[in-house]
Parts: structure tokens; sequence; C-alpha cells
């Protein structure tokens, strides 16, 4: 198993164990927070968690071609794992105040600067992926 897939799973794993929590103590009665966290855990659950496993095992299950397996783990990878998580860690320090500062110039840069950092992070990964995705009969040699 690839370092960039245990990387994928483990932040997956801990994105999922934070979400969980978030959501339990978000719904306790004295703390009343659940309105202002609700996107948080939610962006925990579906891009933290989901997100990372998925993106984490298919880097794993599909294999590079073989004129490529001589590169130990591509910087693609690497940059999707950084690009992920570090949007989502702005966006998870930065929401649950956008309600109190939304007329605020740096709070919505912060949101966006999140947003591109998470669009950046699919088109790298997507990048990567795509050319381990092919049919048998390309495989084979035989035009798809």
């Amino acid at each position: 198993m690839p370092t960039v897939t245990r990387w994928f799973i483990k932040a997956g794993l801990i994105y999922f164990l934070m979400g969980v929590i978030l959501a339990f103590t978000a719904e306790l009665p004295f703390i009343n927070s659940g309105a202002l966290l609700l996107p948080v855990y939610w962006h925990m659950l579906v891009m933290g968690w989901l997100t990372q496993i998925i993106i984490g095992v298919s880097i794993w299950m599909f294999p590079r071609k073989w004129r490529d397996k001589k590169k130990r783990e591509s910087v693609l990878t690497w940059l999707t794992f950084w690009l992920l998580n570090s949007g989502l860690i702005l966006r998870f320090f930065t929401e649950p105040f956008l309600p109190f500062f939304n007329d605020t110039l740096t709070v919505q840069l912060i949101i966006i600067t999140s947003a591109i950092l998470q669009i950046a992070a699919i088109c790298t990964y997507i990048a990567e992926i795509w050319p381990r995705v092919h049919s048998k009969k390309r495989k084979r040699g035989v035009s798809a």
C-alpha cells in the first residue's frame, strides 16, 4: 500500500471521528450551537471522511501503467492530499464564524480560498487517476 494511501485513509478516519463527535456534541442542549456547526461536521463527514477514503483506496486499487511504476509516488497524489486538507481545515476554522462576520472581506476570502483549494484537489485527483482507468481491450493493446 502506498504511503499516500495510508495518509488519506488515516486522515479520513480522523475526520470521521471528529465529525461524529462534533455532530453529537453540537446537539447537546447546553451547547446550543447545532446550526452553526452543521456545515462543519457535514464537511468533515463528506469531504473529510468519505472523499479521502475513496481517493486513498482508488489510488491504491487502480495501478499505474507499467512505465510509470518506476516512480514510487506521484506528486499529484501528494498535492491532492495537501490541497484537500488545507482547504478543509480553513473551512472548519472559518465557517462557524461566517454568520457573525459575513460582511468582513477577510472571512469571505478565506471561505473562497478554501473552496478553490478543494476544487483544485479534485482536479489534481482526476488528473492523477484518469490515466489509470482503462478498459481490458486497451490494456491488451486493442484500441477501444
